[in-house]
């Protein structure tokens, strides 16, 4: 792997990453604190950032890299699935602030809450949904939908082993709980930590 590979991948699991903490975070200073509506939604927005630096990023890597000489019909697939994570991006950012002016505005019953949270949760899945489409796409190349399948693969095992470990520590040394769903975000972090490792092994 080419240092400017390893330096793509590296920032790559950064963003991600950087978007746990601080998702993590605002969670536990937004219970511990009585803040204002619009401070509350600041501090959910802002740890959203990191996310979008993922489109800039990934297409300068695939634009201005000399190791990677993508033709338009394989840089099709890239792009379409820059789209889709763009967009499910965005919807996430926008639900998210809607979701949270309401429940500060608003007196609503459990099953309006129940359902701003299944709202909030569907552009994660939208983003679930843009790299299985990536996966799948005809257009990809068959090496580079192995290296992705596989690395899906070890990611998620991983994710899995992370939620148990965790899992056990709130139970038995009182660790501080851990919001579901950014179980997500370790997903696609380890995702973007693995890949590396997974192409050496067909050096």
């Amino acid at each position: 792997m080419t240092a400017r590979k390893r330096l793509f991948f590296m920032q790559l699991a950064g963003l991600i990453l950087a978007f746990l903490v601080l998702e993590w975070l605002a969670g536990v200073f937004t219970a511990r604190a009585s803040l204002p509506y619009a401070l509350s939604l600041l501090a959910y927005i802002l740890p959203t950032l990191p996310l979008f630096g993922i489109i800039p990023l990934s297409l300068n890597y695939t634009n201005n890299n000399p190791d990677l000489p993508l033709s338009a019909h394989r840089m099709a697939p890239v792009r379409r699935y820059m789209v889709r994570m763009g967009v499910s991006m965005f919807f996430y950012v926008i639900i998210l602030m809607a979701s949270i002016v309401a429940l500060d505005r608003f007196e609503l019953s459990v099953q309006i809450k129940a359902l701003l949270a299944v709202l909030t949760a569907l552009p994660i899945g939208g983003i679930i949904w843009a790299v299985s489409r990536l996966i799948a796409d005809p257009d990809v190349d068959e090496f580079e939908r192995m290296i992705m399948t596989r690395s899906v693969m070890a990611s998620a095992a991983l994710t899995f082993f992370f939620a148990a470990i965790w899992g056990f520590l709130e139970n038995f040394a009182e660790a501080p709980d851990f919001p579901l769903y950014l179980v997500v975000v370790v997903y696609f972090g380890l995702f973007g930590l693995v890949q590396p490792f997974v192409r050496r092994g067909f050096r």
